[in-house]
């Protein structure tokens, strides 16, 4: 227990190190300067995610491949909405899991994005959606295999070269199979994501 604990609070050291780093770079590099996403209409990238469960039966962590491809619903210059942009996204999940058993998850999800920019070089948004994701996994905290996946998070992409972006997001994501049996614990899990981004 300890020791996930110490690991836990070293990856969280981690990643708010790099994120502060990487904000600051972003903001003092003239390089970046230009609206990233403004002529885009797609975005396409892969995200890597860490999740651990909260109040749940048993501790699970997950370490996900997040594939993902999404297009602009709007425009930039939306005479309603602004700057403020709607996407679609369709996100794949490919991950293991690692509790008292090792297992794995495989799935996809519909989100919809909402992102606007910070400025010229952070691009903020939130997003979410519901998916269905198959957990091979023995463990008291999945009465089944197959699950729905509710999810929502927020996070920040920073302008690295191009239209490429670094994407950092924080996801949380509850996990059910919504009545269908009489078993249905329900496991929530909170996500920290860190990926790459090509809009275009």
């Amino acid at each position: 227990m300890h020791r996930n604990a110490a690991v836990t609070a070293r990856f969280r050291r981690i990643f708010l190190t790099g994120f502060i780093t990487l904000i600051i770079l972003g903001a003092v590099n003239p390089s970046l300067a230009g609206s990233f996403t403004d002529e885009s209409t797609y975005e396409m990238g892969l995200r890597l995610g860490y999740g651990q469960t909260c109040k749940a039966k048993e501790t699970i962590r997950f370490y996900n491949f997040l594939p993902r491809w999404g297009v602009f619903l709007t425009r930039p210059d939306n005479p309603v909405l602004g700057q403020l942009r709607l996407s679609f996204i369709l996100e794949g999940i490919i991950g293991v899991l690692d509790a008292s058993r090792t297992g794995w998850d495989i799935g996809f999800t519909p989100l919809l994005k909402i992102s606007y920019p910070l400025s010229h070089r952070l691009l903020g948004y939130i997003e979410g959606g519901a998916g269905v994701i198959w957990e091979n996994l023995d463990s008291p905290a999945f009465a089944h295999t197959f699950n729905f996946s509710p999810q929502v998070g927020a996070g920040i992409d920073i302008k690295l070269v191009g239209n490429y972006a670094l994407s950092l997001a924080y996801r949380f994501r509850h996990t059910s199979n919504a009545g269908l049996y009489k078993e249905n614990p329900g496991v929530n899990t909170n996500f920290a994501m860190v990926g790459l981004t090509y809009y275009f």
